[in-house]
């Protein structure tokens, strides 16, 4: 699998709702981003996998706008032990703070669907 395939099939996956990760079957390592090699061991014996879509916030800003909107943007980490970058969406009730539990939920762009994350 070469890297244009494998993004195709990270976009593949979001239509379907599903989180893709990477998993090293020489290492063990487990990553988000498409890679065709393994971020620590270089191996190019990987396994595309589905994230059950739980995590927690790692980290998190927030980016107050000119227009007043506030845009939340953190790593988060899963419960497969990968991290990644995210909107995080919050409402009145439920406000993003470290540590706080997230679910995965897809929202669309141009008539493409993204990962983003929504605190539970």
């Amino acid at each position: 699998m070469n890297d244009l395939e494998l993004r195709r099939k990270y976009f593949e996956m979001f239509e379907r709702n599903e989180l893709p990760f990477l998993e090293c079957k020489r290492c063990g390592f487990r990553f988000y981003y498409p890679r065709i090699i393994c971020p620590r061991c270089k191996s190019s014996d990987i396994e595309l996998k589905v994230s059950n879509g739980l995590g927690k916030i790692f980290a998190m800003t927030r980016i107050h706008k000119k227009d007043g909107n506030i845009i939340t943007y953190g790593i988060i980490e899963l419960s497969e032990g990968f991290r990644m970058y995210s909107n995080i969406i919050e409402d009145e009730n439920k406000k993003a703070d470290i540590n706080e539990s997230v679910k995965v939920v897809f929202i669309e762009i141009n008539k493409m669907k993204y990962p983003t994350f929504k605190v539970i």
